[in-house]
């Protein structure tokens, strides 16, 4: 089973990875927009995603999972 930790890590780690790589992401021809701002929009969902985990402060699988999910919606 996966702890709350584990998963907040994984999630910051992946926000991070996709940070690194969105202007390599923006690149890409994305169906059915291809505006070249992909990396970005996921950057800055991720970003806001991350912001509220972080902001729970809580290591509980749940209350991660519900913060991340609130805080990709509403970014």
């Amino acid at each position: 089973m996966i702890s709350g930790k584990l998963f907040r890590d994984a999630v910051i780690n992946a926000a991070v990875c996709i940070e690194e790589q969105r202007k390599q992401i923006d690149e890409l021809n994305v169906y059915p927009v291809p505006d070249g701002d992909t990396g970005t929009n996921m950057s800055l969902t991720f970003t806001n995603g991350i912001a509220e985990v972080r902001k729970s402060g809580s290591e509980s699988l749940p209350v991660v999972l519900k913060s991340l999910s609130r805080g990709l919606l509403m970014g």
